[in-house]
């Protein structure tokens, strides 16, 4: 079906779906409850401030404010002031400051204190920035609540720039540095009214994405339809969104697309987003209890840590969604999901793909889907095809292949016009770069990434193929298959967290698992055992790239039952049984 474009503005949009819903709350931070008219002011008030410092041209904002509700209220502002909004998380934005500011021309940016140094400061001043606009985490917080925080010594209770000027004897030369609120009130003065004409396909974002897939950005384009073609999406849908619904927000805010998608899908139903600045995935169970959420969007990730939180049956039974993306899903992993749903009383917990650089959510699990089902479905509008990973040639049913798709909230591209050339292909499709196939009965199932991959010998074998046979086992809580290159040629080892009550049969457990019968287990290094994974200081997710920096204490058992341990690279040292241990992290 064709999802119709409405055509107009973005603001505009958000405000005719809420025009019943102003005195519904649409968001919590802190303490602090903040109505739909409340909301939409604070847009204008930026918005009025962006053209105030930065005139009437669309000029890039650039915006560094992840895990505070400064990022989405500058987000809209600059979008309704006719700007291009540059959202980027702090890591990127310190190592790529002149590449993705001064080649965007971008002149102002809006950053998180935390993430501010006098390093990064001497960079927006060279990459030409004139306006540095500062936020904190304290910038809506409850007063009652700051006060509490600051006496418990949570929150620091001095002002950056107060700091900043009293160490540097004033603010810096040529570049205006200011605090939100000010920049908040500087708009909240103007009373001229900008009105922008709607234009087709217009951009509206550059996102410097990443996180735990990538240790580079990709620089992607996002048009302004995009927002509003969505929301026609899920009008289409069967879920029962409706205004007052509480929805916690655990990804850092407008970090990259996917967290756009959560964000922006509840302001446009109405939704109470509850904010969660500086999120840990081991307080999922905690935080979900405290918000009494209706929807939480994460990673699965978050939701292994379920079963281990000490909760009680039916605890959760308040939450009715919990949507799993920004990686591919195990069967074995979401059947133990679903089953710790049941549990605590989720109603649905359902697979989401495609919240990624390339658009909004693509597909979703059906609502009767159950157990270890992770299949997929495109949502209205969208299409997949699987094709051959060289030929590009459609592939039959049943056969694996490199999945495709069209989407009207897709990217407009990568700001690197080489890039294009690999992610869009001549007739409008996208390739995803995801391994996936389309099943006899028109679902589909995403396996992984195209490079989830290990070649030895020439021959190229698939690690999530490993992955999937290690979750089968009850005892493994989570599992993550990685490579190593050693003399020129590449072997898988895993790194495993077992459930708290396994602990005592882990050299059965080490024995098992290294009698995988996958293709490619010929070459396994061994297993890891930690007691939890390591966590993305921003997104919160695995931090996946961190497990190559260990290569100390792998372990193996052989079919005949005797133990080793290396470490990668050198030779393996037999060991007892009773020698393997957990890595504590």
């Amino acid at each position: 079906m064709q999802i119709e474009n409405p055509k107009r503005r973005i603001v505009e949009d958000l405000k005719i779906r809420n025009k019943r819903n102003m005195k519904g709350i649409a968001g919590e931070y802190f303490g602090s409850k903040f109505t739909y008219a409340q909301t939409f002011k604070m847009f204008e008030d930026y918005k009025k401030a962006f053209i105030a410092i930065d005139g009437l041209n669309e000029d890039t904002i650039t915006i560094s404010a992840p895990s505070t509700i400064a990022s989405v209220n500058a987000f809209y502002g600059a979008l309704d002031a006719n700007k291009v909004v540059n959202m980027t998380g702090p890591g990127f934005l310190h190592a790529y400051t002149e590449q993705y500011t001064k080649r965007l021309n971008s002149k102002t940016v809006v950053m998180f204190d935390s993430f501010l140094n006098d390093d990064l400061v001497a960079k927006f001043q060279a990459a030409g920035v004139k306006n540095l606009i500062v936020t904190s985490v304290t910038d809506y917080m409850n007063p009652i609540v700051k006060l509490i925080a600051t006496k418990k010594g949570l929150i620091g209770g001095k002002d950056y720039l107060d700091e900043y000027a009293k160490s540097h004897n004033g603010l810096p030369q040529g570049m205006e540095m200011m605090r939100l609120k000010e920049f908040a009130k500087l708009g909240s003065k103007i009373k001229e009214t900008y009105d922008f004409p709607y234009e087709e396909n217009k951009l509206a974002a550059y996102f410097l994405t990443g996180a735990t897939t990538s240790q580079f950005p990709k620089c992607v384009k996002i048009s302004a339809d995009g927002f509003t073609k969505m929301a026609r999406i899920y009008d289409e849908l069967w879920f029962d969104f409706n205004p007052g619904d509480r929805q916690t927000v655990f990804i850092p805010l407008f970090y990259a697309t996917g967290a756009v998608h959560g964000v922006h899908a509840g302001l446009m139903d109405g939704m109470t987003l509850i904010y969660k600045p500086k999120y840990d995935r081991f307080a999922f169970a905690k935080d979900l209890l405290e918000t009494n959420a209706k929807i939480a969007l994460v990673a699965p990730s978050h939701v292994a840590t379920l079963e281990e939180s000490g909760l009680e049956d039916n605890a959760l039974s308040h939450l009715k969604y919990i949507f799993i993306g920004g990686e591919a899903i195990m069967p074995a992993a979401m059947e133990k999901f679903r089953k710790t749903g049941d549990r605590l009383g989720v109603q649905y917990i359902l697979n989401g793909y495609g919240m990624t650089e390339t658009g909004s959510m693509s597909g979703i699990s059906d609502k009767e889907s159950k157990g270890e089902d992770v299949t997929v479905t495109p949502v209205p509008g969208v299409e997949y095809r699987i094709v051959d990973p060289v030929t590009r040639e459609i592939l039959l049913d049943n056969v694996r292949g490199i999945l495709e798709k069209k989407s009207p909230c897709a990217t407009l591209g990568y700001f690197e016009e080489e890039k294009n050339k690999i992610l869009f292909t001549e007739d409008g499709w996208i390739n995803t770069g995801d391994v996936a196939v389309r099943y006899s009965n028109g679902k589909y199932r995403i396996f992984g990434r195209e490079t989830d991959c290990f070649t030895n010998s020439g021959i190229t074998y698939a690690m999530y193929d490993i992955e999937e046979q290690a979750l089968k086992y009850p005892d493994v809580a989570e599992a993550e298959v990685i490579k190593f290159n050693i003399d020129g040629e590449e072997y898988p080892a895993m790194v495993v967290v077992l459930n708290s009550n396994a602990i005592g049969k882990i050299a059965e457990i080490t024995k098992d698992l290294c009698a995988i019968d996958v293709d490619g287990m010929q070459h396994f290094i061994g297993i890891r055992f930690v007691d939890k994974f390591k966590t993305h200081p921003v997104t919160s997710k695995r931090d996946y790239l961190s497990l190559q920096n260990d290569k100390e204490g792998y372990f193996f058992v052989d079919k005949e039952g005797n133990a080793f341990v290396t470490n990668i690279g050198e030779e393996k040292q037999a060991i007892s049984l009773n020698q393997i241990v957990i890595d504590k992290i």
